[in-house]
C-alpha cells in the first residue's frame, strides 16, 4: 500500500460515452506535473463503484502505464477516510494472499492489485469524479478479467478445474484465521502465471468490513457450494448438511455472480437464533487456533 498523494487529474474525453467493453486509451501527457489523466465517462462499473480509464504520468517507473480510477456510485468521497474500509479490506486480503502463497507453495501466486487513495485537484471539464473528490487509483489489469467467486457463495462454473487456487484461497483463509475471516468476491486476471485480484471482500464473524461483508451468511453460502480442490482437500471444512435447507430457504437469493450487499444494520437485525445456528455449525469444525 502506498501513502496517499494528491493527484492532478485532468479529464480528457473525446466522446460523451465510452463503450464499456472497448475502452479508448488515447491520452496525451499534459506536461504540467499532472500525475494521471482519466476519462469523464466510465468504461465499466460494478455493484458499488464506477471505473474510469486512466494513464499515469508519475512516478517515472509507471510513466505511460494504463490505470483505473474508481469512485463510489452512491456517494461522493470528500474525505480520505471515506476509503478506510476499502483500504483495510485490501490490506487484509494482501496479507492473507502473501501467507497463502508461502504455505501452499503454489506455482500461480495471488497478488492484490497496487493502488493509491488520491485526491482530484484539477479538472479539465465537468463530469465525475468531482474536483476535490478522493478516489482509488489502481494499475490496469491486463488479461482476461474473470469473476471467480462472489461474496454470496457463487462460484464460476468450472472454477475448480480452470482456476483451482481461487476457491482454495477462500477456504484456506477461513481455516487459517480460525473461522474468523474469509477472503471472498475474488475477481481479476490470471496473467504471466499469477493471479492479480481487485475489489476483494472480507467476510468476518461480526460483519465489520463494510456493506459487502456478508459475515456468517457469506461464509455459510460459500461452503454450501464449495468443491474442494487438491489445494484445500486436506484442510478442515464445516459440515453444512444439517442447515442446508435452512440456508437455501433463508438466503438463497444471495447466491449470484454480482457482489451482494448486507448492511450492518440488516445483519444486526437477524434473529439471534439464526446467527447462533449458522455460527455453531461453522465454528464446531475446530477450536480457533489463531488470533488475527
Amino acid at each position: 500500500f502506498n501513502d496517499p498523494l494528491e493527484l492532478n487529474l485532468n479529464l480528457h474525453c473525446s466522446a460523451p460515452f465510452i463503450e464499456m467493453s472497448r475502452p479508448n486509451w488515447d491520452f496525451e501527457d499534459p506536461s504540467d506535473g499532472t500525475d494521471a489523466s482519466f476519462a469523464s465517462a466510465p468504461f465499466a462499473e460494478g455493484t458499488s463503484r464506477r471505473a474510469y480509464r486512466a494513464m499515469r504520468w508519475t512516478p517515472a517507473a509507471k510513466y505511460g502505464q494504463k490505470a483505473v480510477v474508481k469512485e463510489y456510485k452512491d456517494m461522493y468521497s470528500w474525505a480520505q477516510g471515506d476509503w478506510d474500509t476499502a483500504v483495510n479490506t485490501y490490506k487484509k486480503a494482501k496479507d492473507l494472499a502473501d501467507r497463502f502463497n508461502v504455505e501452499s507453495r503454489t506455482n500461480t501466486p495471488i497478488r492484490i492489485v497496487d493502488y493509491n487513495i488520491q485526491r482530484v485537484i484539477s479538472q479539465g471539464n465537468e463530469g465525475t469524479p468531482k474536483l476535490n473528490e478522493w478516489v482509488m487509483v489502481e494499475d490496469f489489469l491486463e488479461g482476461d478479467f474473470q469473476k471467480y467467486i462472489s461474496n454470496s457463495g457463487w462460484v464460476k462454473p468450472g472454477c475448480v478445474i480452470e482456476y483451482p487456487s481461487m476457491p482454495a484461497f477462500a477456504h484456506w483463509s477461513w481455516v487459517h484465521t480460525g473461522g474468523s475471516l474469509m477472503v471472498s468476491d475474488l475477481q481479476g486476471v490470471l496473467y504471466n502465471s499469477k493471479y492479480v485480484l481487485t475489489d476483494p471482500v472480507i467476510l468476518s464473524l461480526e460483519g465489520g468490513y463494510g456493506s459487502t461483508d456478508l459475515s456468517l451468511v457469506g461464509m455459510g453460502r460459500f461452503f454450501l457450494s464449495h468443491e474442494c480442490t487438491d489445494m484445500c482437500r486436506s484442510i478442515k471444512r464445516p459440515d453444512m448438511s444439517a442447515i442446508k435447507q435452512f440456508m437455501n430457504s433463508e438466503f438463497g437469493s444471495l447466491v449470484q455472480m454480482a457482489t451482494s450487499y448486507f448492511p450492518k444494520e440488516k445483519f444486526d437485525s437477524l434473529p439471534a437464533q439464526t446467527k447462533r445456528v449458522i455460527r455453531e455449525v461453522l465454528m464446531k469444525t475446530f477450536q480457533p487456533r489463531y488470533q488475527y
